[in-house]
Formats: C-alpha cells, sequence, structure tokens
C-alpha cells in the first residue's frame, strides 16, 4: 500500500472513519467525503461539496458521531455541524459514489454502500429548494430523483479527467456564448482558424471552409474545447487576434487582427 493508503487504514482503525478532501479546481467545486464509517458501524458513508476543508472536516465527522450514536441523519434537520445554520442528509444516487468517491471505491473493492449527501442552506437557512435561497450556496444535488441541472452537469464535467471543466485554462467562463462554423459544429471540418475578436470579446471556431455553407451555430465556449482539447493550447489568445493552422496536431500560428475598414 501506498503511505496514503496507510494513513487512511489508520485513521479508520483508530477513530471509525477517515475525511478525504478533493481541492476545488479552476472551476469546479471541490468535495470531502468520509471513509470506514460503513465499514465500523454499518452507518452510511458521507460526502459534502462545497465547503472549505476545515468546515467540512468538522461537519463530518461530527455526523459519523452522531451515526454511530443512533442518530438517523435522514430525519429532520440537525444543527452545530455548519456554523450556526441546519444540516439536512439525503440519500446520495450511486453514479456519484463512483464519480466521487474513488478512495472510498477502492477500500470496499466496489461501491455497494450507502452514502448520505450533506446538504446545507445559505446564512438564512433556506435551502436549495426554498423560495429565497442564496445562490451563492449553491451545490450539486446528487440524490437518485433529483434532476441534472447546469449546476449538477457542470460539477459532474469538473470531476471528470475527460472534460475541459476538469482543467479549464481560459479566463472567460465555459458559458461564454462561442460561434461556430455549421461543419464544425457538424464534425464534418476540423477547427483551423479561432479568433478571440476585440469589439465584444466573442470566440469563433471556424474550419477550412471558414464561414461558408450555413451558420454560424451558437454554442457554449466549452463545447468545441470538449471536442478537441488541442483548442485549449489558445487560452491566452489576446483579444483582437486569431490563430490558424494546417490541420489539427499543427501548430497555430498567432496573429493580430487588422482594422476593419
Amino acid at each position: 500500500m501506498s503511505r496514503e493508503d496507510e494513513h487512511t487504514i489508520g485513521h479508520i482503525e483508530e477513530f471509525g472513519c477517515s475525511v478525504v478532501s478533493v481541492k476545488r479546481t479552476n472551476y469546479g467545486l471541490g468535495w470531502s467525503y468520509t471513509i470506514g464509517v460503513f465499514d465500523t458501524c454499518g452507518k452510511p458513508e458521507l460526502i459534502t461539496v462545497g465547503l472549505q476543508p476545515e468546515t467540512a472536516h468538522f461537519a463530518l465527522n461530527q455526523a459519523a458521531k452522531l451515526l454511530r450514536g443512533g442518530v438517523d441523519l435522514t430525519k429532520g434537520r440537525h444543527r452545530d455541524l455548519v456554523g450556526e445554520v441546519e444540516c439536512e442528509f439525503r440519500p446520495v444516487d450511486p453514479k456519484w459514489v463512483r464519480h466521487l468517491m474513488g478512495w472510498a471505491v477502492w477500500y470496499y473493492d466496489g461501491d455497494d454502500f450507502p452514502v448520505l449527501q450533506a446538504v446545507y442552506p445559505d446564512l438564512k437557512n433556506f435551502f436549495p429548494e426554498d423560495e429565497g435561497f442564496d445562490t451563492r450556496f449553491e451545490q450539486p444535488l446528487m440524490q437518485p430523483a433529483a434532476s441534472m441541472t447546469t449546476m449538477e452537469d457542470d460539477f459532474w464535467a469538473s470531476a471528470d479527467a475527460k472534460s475541459s471543466l476538469f482543467d479549464w485554462k481560459f479566463s472567460d467562463d465555459p458559458h461564454t456564448q462561442a460561434f461556430l462554423s455549421e461543419a464544425v459544429h457538424n464534425g464534418t471540418e476540423q477547427v483551423t482558424y479561432v479568433s478571440h475578436d476585440e469589439e465584444d470579446g466573442a470566440w469563433q471556431f471556424l474550419g477550412d471552409s471558414m464561414s461558408d455553407g450555413g451558420g454560424p451555430v451558437i454554442s457554449c465556449l466549452h463545447h468545441p474545447i470538449d471536442d478537441d482539447p488541442s483548442l485549449a493550447e489558445l487560452a491566452d489568445l489576446p483579444l483582437g487576434w486569431y490563430a490558424e493552422r494546417d490541420k489539427a496536431g499543427e501548430p497555430w500560428v498567432r496573429r493580430k487582427q487588422t482594422p476593419r475598414e
């Protein structure tokens, strides 16, 4: 075993569980979860998303103590875990367990264990589904019946190494509007021309036929980057510049745009 594995198992043997924290990325939220609760007392493991690691560590350890004391966390709300507000614990869909709790899946040699998500409110104790909820405290809801909204989709992608959101390099938001030629959008042409327009900051992704043949097609900025990760090389392309290449895999040639007549 690695030193980290030995450290985790040592914590479980000494304290009944270990807490793993995954740092937030350039775009995605961080998350924290327990390992060993189910093994040592037959109660669900716990996970929370978006809290600072120190806050999450305290909340999950305290919640694990309640579980070991016989408290059913799925009943009602619970205080003294996250600041001065209450906290709810909701069952987690196994797809999220497999996606986020890799160390726990390793420990149990599979994902056949229950998990509860610690869902927290805003500072006024409004929960995500309440009217007036402060969206600064928005978090993905990972219950089996929960909808996959933009929040859940983005969080899932930010934890997927195959997605551009996993290591988002652009200063613009991934949902910034971008313009694709129809041929690029349909996948019949590779991107060989990218511009970052000075007038409005818009991004354009075109192929050899440029804008001929229809379009433009409006897209979120991250979609062409997901399709062709090499486009991330242009994350620092300044306003008023464009880049060209002969074909995918060839180096980009950058040039400053000339003023339009």
